[in-house]
């Protein structure tokens, strides 16, 4: 009997894998399937309405790590992160070495990490700094309790659906010392220059062959054959005609005028983009004279709209329409409903263009050829805050040599890019689907889905 067990420790793997069709092809090749993981069980119950897999769910225990193992953790994410910034000569990576406001213990910690860290100047030194982690990490209770429970479940593959997750490597640890073939996926297209590589398993899946070089060029130790390139689940959505609707029922739903051209401005979270009211009020003051426009905003899903109160009361026009998300206590706990994937999808084919603060849902307009805009200018001179660090993010030389997205550069410009957007689209961000294609390898005949259920099943033959 084969069985697989997805280990999915928060819930960023819900969207790609529990309501993709990665299940449904794996229950159709007669694979047992598992899930291992710390979710509401509510979410096992909108997996099977939409797949129809109904896996054993099997709950994951968290640990806090002792103050060694945090020490060792930050002490190789230290290394690496000076280590990025040396070889893309890109000091923004930098932005990521960030605690909020830690307590005085937590300070202490990060303070020797930063020294440890510092230290470990060559390559080979942070492998073996990174070597002493996992050799603690066998040390951990995390770990023992991963032995005992993998050795329950019994899988052949154990894939993990976050590869930053502290939480998770320990369990990724003991499979691989049990004998059990590991997977993970990278999540994100900005995540490898962060150093927060949270595990070494057998199998990479990446997006595209520049995620795949990207991985390489962070990780050199990591085998070309170990890397494949899968796409990723979350565009698979915008392939599946039945989540569309109409225009006409669309409008309806979400009291829009369906005779208006819509726009969508794409919400950030406040430590991306913290002046964010501020640019959907520009927005909205710069289209107020444009009668056949109509805004529609949607904030980042872990976020509330407290910040844009002010310029919702101030333009009843823009029309605000909620993320369909169960909200948690942390963002770890935060998860779409279904019914937010058919939205993704709806706004991107029926809006003609979207307007942020660097977001990826320029990529998701790009699938429908709909150009997005990137703001691309301060409020204050000399903020602490500026678009300029934004845009340096390395995730952003994706874009070089491509005229990807169309730039506002000034509030000047919102009226004139969103009226090219709406009736000149051909005249904005032209390389557009050449981005999108960079990015995430969406030719492929098969969806990523199939694909990733492919070359799993052909893993477990290798297994076997």
């Amino acid at each position: 009997m084969t069985k697989i067990c997805f280990l999915i420790p928060d819930g960023v793997g819900i969207r790609n894998y529990l309501y993709s069709g990665v299940l449904q092809n794996l229950k159709n090749q007669d694979v047992v399937i598992q899930i291992w993981h710390s979710l509401d069980e509510e979410v096992i119950s909108l997996s099977e309405k939409i797949t129809g897999v109904y896996p054993k769910s099997i709950k994951l225990k968290s640990f806090s790590d002792d103050g060694i193992t945090q020490l060792l953790r930050e002490a190789s994410s230290f290394a690496r992160l000076c280590h990025n910034v040396r070889q893309t000569n890109n000091d923004t990576l930098m932005a990521n070495w960030s605690f909020g406001s830690p307590s005085f213990k937590k300070k202490i910690l990060i303070k020797l990490a930063e020294w440890i860290g510092s230290r470990s100047k060559t390559y080979d030194s942070i492998l073996s700094l990174e070597n002493l982690l996992w050799k603690k990490l066998r040390s951990t209770p995390s770990y023992q309790y991963s032995l005992s429970q993998l050795k329950e479940i019994s899988p052949d593959i154990l894939f993990c659906t976050h590869q930053r997750m502290p939480s998770a490597s320990a369990a990724m640890l003991a499979a691989q010392d049990l004998g059990i073939r590991t997977v993970t996926a990278i999540f994100s297209w900005d995540n490898l220059p962060k150093a927060r590589l949270a595990m070494r398993p057998d199998f990479f899946l990446v997006w595209s062959e520049y995620m795949k070089n990207e991985l390489k060029f962070f990780y050199p130790e990591i085998f070309d054959e170990r890397i494949i390139v899968t796409g990723t689940p979350q565009f698979d959505f915008y392939k599946d005609s039945e989540l569309l609707i109409s225009r006409e029922d669309f409008a309806q739903k979400f009291n829009l005028d369906v005779n208006k051209r819509w726009i969508l401005f794409s919400g950030d979270d406040a430590k991306t983009s913290p002046y964010d009211n501020f640019y959907l009020r520009d927005l909205a003051q710069a289209l107020i004279s444009e009668k056949n426009v109509q805004i529609i905003f949607r904030q980042v899903p872990v976020e509330g709209i407290e910040r844009y109160k002010g310029v919702l009361e101030t333009f009843p026009q823009i029309i605000h329409i909620n993320p369909f998300w169960k909200k948690g206590n942390y963002w770890q706990q935060f998860f779409p409903f279904p019914e937010d994937i058919s939205h993704l999808v709806n706004l991107a084919f029926h809006c003609d263009t979207v307007v942020n603060i660097g977001s990826t849902m320029a990529l998701d307009f790009a699938f429908f050829d709909k150009p997005g805009l990137y703001l691309n200018y301060d409020h204050q001179p000399g903020q602490s805050w500026s678009v300029k660090d934004i845009y340096r993010f390395q995730h952003f030389r994706s874009m070089e040599g491509l005229d990807a997205v169309g730039w506002i550069n000034s509030p000047n410009d919102i009226k004139e890019k969103v009226r090219d957007a709406i009736y000149y689209p051909e005249t904005l961000a032209k390389d557009r689907k050449k981005w999108l294609q960079r990015i995430v390898n969406h030719s492929s005949d098969k969806t990523s889905s199939q694909q990733i259920s492919d070359f799993l099943l052909e893993t477990i033959h290798l297994v076997k």
